[in-house]
């Protein structure tokens, strides 16, 4: 498997597109407390092979043993980085990992992170030490806690606050010049529907531009809106200069869509907002971010119930966040996570 990773991330393309990687695969995990410094956890024994998400509580709810495990944790993985990316901007995506996390590349501190249920991303770029024009390796360590901490919301709940990287992780690449990756592990580019109705819809687009290069660039933020076809049915165009090292925000109004095909749970019809960032001069594209867009509006009323596109309709709830070696929609735990969580408090 590691060398197929090693295929995966050397056929990536070397320009214009950004590259989003899993690194699900191949992480080593050991159970332990945070006296150890990354240094001497790496080299300490009674690492196990595990792949991503994972959680070190996936039984501690269904034993006989009151309470459950929250302490620390580390992960580790080796990655295999092209030697084309030592001229990209490269981060490393976690989807969720709980609660408190540190992230070292090549043994020194990339980043930090506070929160179980949000995603966050760290820039690696200048932590990869590459050797002339030869692809590298990368020591990826994160070490996890999901100690009780009274800073870190929420504090109580009829549910297991689960400890471990416990969401998909990714290896993303970029262009210098790029949409803003460090805009909370977001795509760097958000879009709204201010206003929607039966026989209009308005669509906005904002973000944020980043530029790691070390000189400016003229560039265009094109926003293009596709239909379920592929039909281009609205576009909007900004032009602007970004200095080196500078990070700018934009917004986008694109023109009203007339008569939109309107999203409904018997008809899931979803358009696409296609945005680039293009280098003005060459006229190349340096990013790119799709967006699904769904046209639809809703309503309460404390009389009558919920309304979807003006029609009545039911509003169910889902299981949150289902993840592997823990129990799935239909399925009973054999013990509430609930009071296994209030034993240990």
């Amino acid at each position: 498997m590691i060398p197929l990773l090693a295929l995966l991330l050397l056929a990536a393309p070397a320009a214009a597109q950004r590259v989003v990687q899993s690194i699900n695969s191949n992480w080593l995990f050991r159970k332990d407390s945070l006296a150890l410094n990354p240094s001497q956890v790496v080299a300490a024994a009674g690492w196990m092979p595990i792949s991503l998400p994972h959680t070190w509580n996936a039984t501690d709810v269904l034993d006989d043993e009151p309470g459950y495990y929250r302490g620390g944790g580390w992960y580790r993985k080796t990655l295999f980085v092209p030697a084309g990316w030592q001229r990209r901007a490269v981060y490393l995506r976690f989807e969720g990992a709980n609660q408190e996390a540190e992230v070292y590349v090549n043994g020194q501190l990339a980043g930090r992170h506070a929160g179980g249920y949000t995603a966050f991303s760290v820039p690696i770029s200048k932590l990869l030490v590459f050797s002339n024009n030869a692809p590298t390796t990368a020591e990826v360590v994160v070490k996890l806690t999901n100690r009780y901490n009274p800073a870190i919301p929420p504090l109580t709940a009829d549910f297991t606050f689960y400890g471990g990287i416990y969401r998909d992780a990714y290896v993303v690449a970029a262009e210098p010049v790029h949409f803003d990756l460090s805009n909370y592990a977001s795509s760097g580019v958000f879009v709204t529907t201010p206003a929607v109705s039966a026989e209009a819809a308005s669509v906005a687009v904002r973000g944020a531009l980043a530029n790691e290069s070390a000189s400016s660039r003229q560039l265009l933020v094109r926003t293009q809106l596709l239909d379920h076809a592929g039909r281009v049915v609205a576009r909007q165009q900004s032009r602007l200069t970004l200095r080196a090292g500078e990070r700018r925000e934009f917004r986008q109004a694109l023109p009203a869509l007339r008569r939109p095909h309107l999203w409904a749970p018997g008809d899931p019809y979803l358009y696409q907002a296609v945005s680039q960032v293009v280098d003005a001069r060459q006229n190349t594209v340096l990013d790119e971010v799709r967006n699904p867009v769904g046209l639809r509006w809703f309503r309460f009323e404390a009389a009558t119930g919920f309304f979807l596109n003006s029609e009545r309709a039911a509003a169910q709830a889902h299981w949150h966040q289902p993840a592997p070696g823990l129990p799935q929609p239909g399925q009973r735990p054999a013990r509430c996570p609930g009071r296994a969580r209030r034993a240990a408090t």
